[in-house]
């Protein structure tokens, strides 16, 4: 089978490009009720008219891109200013066109990965609008000025950073350090702000899983106040606080399969046996669930990303990625376990990442995975054990029974492996 020649690639590349665009300002116009000055044809022969002087660039040099440019840029702004007298308000149509001259360029050019990848970006950009402008009125002042600090910690001071090991064993790396506060926060945040668009829409539960991307105990504590304030909550509260130590055992993995992915085959069963408990729990409590019970979704957690927040995890973390070795220099495997403990009852994230960083490729994988399995238990005890102390009723009892037969799940398959007879 014959393949097109590459300027016939190019071309409809282009094209896509312009459709794809195109498309959004055609629904667009439909949406805002009035008319635009391009659409899906427009928008496909201005990347067709950045496009072709591409294609012409070794014959006939750069002047017919330029003055291609030119035109289109001029009517652009002929466009713009006869919508600006009819007291239209906005740019973003005119923009997307200059946009699609330049990506039909790209593409004319042979940059087609780019320029069909930038294609799609600017479709799904426009497109998302309305979600978009939901997002920014949702982020409250503060909310807003912990997206410039992460952005801050993360754009600014990492590559700051110096990338070499200082201390004993060279343990401490800032640039390494300064990437997990940065990979860590960035999730949590996620998580709130995902929490915040979807809880407060969807209810408890939903608020509850998302909510536990950020902090499962934090969630917990969250859920053990929401049913001591409204009895009718208990049962669905109960539902959340257990799927959220589910949730924060796929935290774990997550964390486990970008820092040491070595350990994850050894790790993942005895975590996801905990997860499948706690799923099977949960759906048990929740299986007569009131349906006649209060659908509003209080305020979880608070915002978890600040500076100080970050400086204290880079802080956390730091003590733990000397504990690790020390303890197992001074007390060998006992040693790395009582250090998982101990961490864990402080943050399973900086636990599970600091473990994952120090196990050996080619081993030993099964201390390291144990170690893990340890501090996942050990972090789900001492969240029943804040509900024992926190909360009340059946709430109480519900959570207490799911969160202690989750940890006997882990312990016991992670024990299994340890001891290679799974």
């Amino acid at each position: 089978m014959n393949t097109p020649p590459a300027e016939v690639l190019r071309l409809l590349v282009a094209i896509l490009i312009g459709f794809l665009i195109g498309l959004d300002r055609e629904r667009a116009e439909v949406r805002k009720q009035h008319q635009l000055f391009a659409g899906i044809r427009t928008f496909s022969l201005i990347a067709i008219a950045g496009a072709v002087p591409a294609l012409m660039l070794d014959s006939w040099g750069t002047i017919p891109l330029i003055a291609s440019f030119i035109a289109v840029a001029g009517v652009t702004i002929v466009a713009y200013a006869r919508s600006s007298a009819a007291g239209s308000i906005g740019s973003t149509t005119e923009v997307a066109a200059l946009v699609t001259f330049l990506l039909g360029a790209m593409a004319g050019a042979g940059e087609l990965l780019l320029a069909g990848g930038a294609g799609i970006a600017v479709a799904v950009l426009l497109a998302a609008k309305p979600g978009l402008e939901r997002f920014s009125r949702a982020l409250s002042a503060q909310e807003l000025e912990a997206v410039l600090e992460l952005g801050v910690i993360t754009c600014i001071v990492l590559p700051l950073l110096p990338r070499q090991g200082y201390g004993p064993w060279l343990a401490w790396n800032p640039f390494d350090i300064w990437l997990v506060v940065v990979v860590v926060s960035a999730l949590s945040f996620a998580g709130f702000i995902t929490m915040r668009l979807l809880g407060e829409r969807r209810g408890l539960l939903v608020a509850g899983l998302v909510g536990s991307l950020v902090s499962s105990t934090g969630v917990t504590v969250a859920m053990a106040h929401s049913s001591r304030a409204n009895p009718a909550l208990a049962r669905s509260a109960a539902t959340a606080a257990i799927l959220a130590s589910a949730v924060m055992g796929l935290r774990v993995l997550l964390f486990v399969g970008a820092y040491g992915a070595a350990i994850l085959p050894r790790l993942a069963p005895s975590v996801l046996v905990m997860a499948l408990v706690s799923v099977a729990v949960a759906g048990f409590i929740n299986r007569r669930a009131d349906a006649t019970a209060p659908t509003a979704t209080p305020a979880l957690i608070a915002n978890p990303f600040s500076l100080r927040a970050a400086l204290s995890f880079a802080l956390l973390y730091a003590v733990v990625l000397l504990l690790v070795p020390a303890t197992r220099m001074w007390l060998g495997t006992a040693g790395a376990f009582a250090a998982a403990a101990v961490s864990a009852l402080l943050d399973v994230d900086a636990m599970t990442i600091a473990f994952a960083r120090a196990a050996p490729v080619d081993g030993p994988w099964r201390e390291t995975a144990a170690a893990i399995t340890l501090g996942v238990t050990i972090n789900t005890l001492v969240k029943a054990g804040i509900v024992a102390v926190v909360a009340r009723g059946p709430f109480r009892r519900w959570v207490i029974t799911g969160l202690g037969l989750a940890a006997i799940a882990c312990s016991g398959a992670g024990a299994l492996i340890y001891l290679g007879i799974a």
